[in-house]
Formats: structure tokens, C-alpha cells, sequence
């Protein structure tokens, strides 16, 4: 199974994905982290890379290769890219990271959860420039392929901005200082996610869209998270 957990920064993504991790290794399940063997290894990885594992942990912008970059200037304030760049830089690391694990892993029948992905693209995206329409979006080759192997389930973090911001204040480890936590940004993505549109590119190819209620105490979000997950897997 593929699931992409989305949502504003700040809507409780990590929450999530957290609390299933918690669950897996609770459970004896062998995990790679694309996070850390990026940050280590300082490349995109292949399935050669997972060893044993049963569940993969994925994140995107990728940490290695094109998403990288994504993170390291494209995303910035005043970014000299301009917005078609910035979406064809998604695309390209998605068609990385697809072609070189997800779809292999796919294949072997692994559980796959990541936090974000073609979802962010498709609902995001267009926000930053009338050019740049969800078909085009979708029109992109590593787009295209994330679209064919597309996530079973999309799980979408809701939360007011508002406190989404305030959340984002609180977090000194989280200085990405990227444009999509700007707050006029995130007022547009947080009104675009309840859009229809785009979720179509993935709900003709059978995937299912859940909301996840995000504004609760971490307690509760926590052990609701974990729910969610033993109703969907176990």
C-alpha cells in the first residue's frame, strides 16, 4: 500500500507519520528512511539500498539530487526561479525518486508512506502563477508517472492556517524559510486543498482521499493517527 500524507506546513503532517512510524517499529517492522539515508549518503536511493525492510518512510522534496536543490535555493524568498522552473524541478525529482524506489518498491509489495508528493504539485503549484494550470502540472513526465503509480490512499491534514503559523512559529529545528510558509501563501494552499480539481488526476486512477482532523491536542492527534492507520492496513 502507497499513502501520501499532505497538508499546509504546520498541519500536522510529522504528527502523523510519526505516530505510525512509533507503530511499525512497536510491531517488529524493519523501516527505511529516505530522510536519513539522504542526509547520509547525499544520493537519491534505489531498492537496492533497503536491505530487509517492510515499510518505507519517504519524503519529498527529496534531500539528494534535484530535491536538494528544491531545498536549498529554488524554494527560497526573492528565488531568481521562476515559477514553471520551480514546478519542473518537483517533477524531476519525483521522476528520481520514483523510477529509482517507489515504483520498484511498489512492485515487491512494500508499504510505502510518505509525506507529501505529486498531491502537493497538483493542489500547490498552480498558486504560483497563472501559467502553471494543474494539466500542465500533470503534463510533466515525472508527474505523469507519479499519476500512474499513483498513492492508494492520500490522507489531507486540516488545520486553519492561523494556527498552522503559530505552530511554525514554535519550531526552532524548522528554519527552511521557504516561500510556502509565507503567510499570504499559506491562506491560498489551505483554500486550494478543499479544491475538486485536482484531486481528480488521482481519483479516476482509484485513489482515496481521507481528512484527517489535525487541529486536536498532539495527544489525541496521536492516538487518532494510529486509528486511522490500523482501520486502513491492519
Amino acid at each position: 500500500m502507497f499513502i501520501i500524507v499532505d497538508g499546509i506546513d504546520g498541519s500536522g503532517k510529522s504528527t502523523v507519520t510519526r505516530a505510525w512510524r512509533e507503530m511499525f517499529e512497536a510491531r517488529g517492522e524493519k523501516i527505511f528512511d529516505t530522510i536519513e539515508f539522504e542526509k547520509t549518503t547525499g544520493r537519491v536511493p534505489s531498492i537496492n539500498d533497503i536491505g530487509d525492510a517492510t515499510v518505507i518512510c519517504s519524503a519529498e522534496p527529496s534531500y539528494a539530487g534535484t530535491g536538494k536543490i528544491l531545498r536549498d535555493s529554488m524554494l527560497r524568498p526573492n528565488s531568481p526561479f521562476s515559477p514553471r522552473d520551480v514546478t519542473e524541478a518537483f517533477a524531476q525529482q519525483r521522476l528520481e525518486r520514483y523510477e529509482s524506489l517507489i515504483i520498484p518498491a511498489l512492485a515487491r509489495g512494500l508499504l510505502i508512506i510518505q509525506d507529501r508528493g505529486i498531491t502537493t504539485s497538483l493542489a500547490y503549484q498552480p498558486t504560483m502563477s497563472p501559467e502553471i494550470t494543474e494539466d500542465f502540472v500533470a503534463s510533466l513526465p515525472g508527474n505523469q508517472l507519479a499519476i500512474e503509480a499513483r498513492p492508494d490512499v492520500v490522507i489531507l491534514c486540516e488545520v486553519p492556517p492561523e494556527i498552522a503559523i503559530q505552530r511554525l512559529a514554535g519550531r526552532d529545528e524548522k528554519n527552511d524559510d521557504s516561500l510556502f510558509e509565507k503567510r499570504d501563501y499559506m491562506v491560498r494552499l489551505a483554500a486550494r486543498i478543499h479544491a475538486d480539481s485536482w484531486k481528480t488526476y488521482l481519483q479516476k486512477n482509484g485513489t482515496q482521499f481521507i481528512s484527517f482532523d489535525a487541529d486536536q491536542p498532539i495527544a489525541l492527534a496521536i492516538k487518532a493517527a494510529q486509528h486511522l492507520l490500523i482501520d486502513l492496513i491492519y
